[in-house]
C-alpha cells in the first residue's frame, strides 16, 4: 500500500483532447455535452477531499449519454492512452510497477474509485482513475459504499496513510523433505495515533479485497525469495546474516514502504533464529 500522485494538467483538457478524438454523432453529441460535463467536473473537485467525496451525487443522463461517456474509455483512442501513460509516469519509479489496493500485483488495469457504470461523467476523470491490478478491479467492481454512507475503500490520492506497518505476521513452521516450511498468519492492526474512523476504512478496504487472505497465498514464494538471498550471502553466523538480511529488507522499505505486506513478513522472517540457521554456509 502507497500514496498515489495525481497526474498533471486539467481534467477537463484531458477529457476535451479525448472528445476532439472522436467522430460522427457520437463525436458530435460529446462536443454538444462538453459544458455540463465540466460544470460536473468543477463539482468533483471542489468535493475531493477526505470529508467530502462521498457526497458525491450521481449525474442523470439518457441511455445515449450514458453510452457516449463511457466510450470515452471503452477506447483506444490515443489521447486516452497518453493520459493513461501520464497516471503511470506520476507514479514514483519504485513502486510504479506495484498495484496500490494490494500490493501483490502489477497495475496493468485503472479502476474508477467513483465506479463508472454509476459515475459515467468522471469516466476519463483523471482523479478517478486508479492504476490497479486485474484482481483487485475485480473484486472492487461498482463497489463505493458502505450501507452508512462511508467509504468501503481507501482512495490512495486523498487518504492519510500511517507512517509504521499496519501487519502484525505470525510464522508456524512445520518440517517437510527435511527442510523448514512456513505458514505465515497476518494480521491487520491499529498503530498508535492512527484515527478509529481512518482504520475503520482500512478494515473495509482489506476485508473486501480479501487481503489478508492473498497474502498468506502469496507468502511461500516471498519465504522463497528471501531465503535465496540469505544463502547467496554464504554467511557462516546468524548475527552476521541477520545484518546481512537487515539491510536487505530496509533497502526495500525504501523502496516500496513501510506499509507493504512483504516488508512485514521478511521482518518476521528474520526474527526466527532455527530459520537464519538453515541458510548458514557448512
Amino acid at each position: 500500500m502507497h500514496k498515489l500522485t495525481l497526474a498533471a494538467g486539467l481534467p477537463r483538457e484531458h477529457f476535451s483532447g479525448i472528445v476532439d478524438g472522436k467522430s460522427g454523432d457520437r463525436g458530435a453529441r460529446l462536443t454538444d455535452m462538453l459544458p455540463v460535463v465540466q460544470a460536473h467536473y468543477g463539482v468533483f473537485e471542489a468535493a475531493y477531499t477526505v470529508a467530502d467525496i462521498s457526497g458525491v451525487a450521481q449525474g442523470t443522463w439518457t441511455k445515449t449519454e450514458r453510452e457516449d461517456l463511457l466510450h470515452c474509455y471503452e477506447t483506444t483512442a490515443k489521447a486516452l492512452q497518453q493520459l493513461k501513460t501520464l497516471i503511470l509516469d506520476s507514479q514514483p519509479e519504485g513502486i510504479r510497477e506495484v498495484c496500490p489496493y494490494c500490493g501483490i500485483g502489477g497495475p496493468r488495469q485503472f479502476d474508477h474509485y467513483l465506479p463508472k457504470e454509476k459515475f459515467p461523467e468522471y469516466s476519463v476523470h483523471s482523479y478517478n482513475l486508479v492504476p490497479c491490478c486485474g484482481v483487485c478491479n475485480g473484486k472492487k467492481a461498482d463497489i463505493w459504499l458502505q450501507p452508512n454512507n462511508t467509504r468501503t475503500f481507501i482512495n490512495f490520492y486523498l487518504d492519510s496513510l500511517p507512517a509504521v506497518p499496519m501487519l502484525d505476521v505470525t510464522v508456524q513452521w512445520s518440517v517437510k523433505n527435511g527442510k523448514l516450511v512456513p505458514v505465515s498468519i497476518f494480521q491487520l492492526v491499529c498503530p498508535a495515533g492512527f484515527g478509529a474512523a481512518e482504520f475503520q476504512l482500512v478494515s473495509n478496504h482489506f476485508q473486501k479485497l480479501g487481503l489478508l487472505a492473498r497474502y498468506k497465498d502469496q507468502a511461500h514464494t516471498e519465504f522463497l525469495a528471501i531465503r535465496n538471498a540469505a544463502l547467496s550471502r554464504e554467511a557462516k553466523t546468524v548475527v552476521v546474516l541477520r545484518r546481512f538480511l537487515g539491510e536487505f529488507v530496509k533497502n526495500w522499505e525504501q523502496t516500496l514502504g513501510p506499509l507493504n505486506w512483504r516488508i512485514s513478513l521478511y521482518r518476521a522472517l528474520i526474527a526466527h533464529t532455527d530459520f537464519l540457521q538453515t541458510c548458514l554456509k557448512p
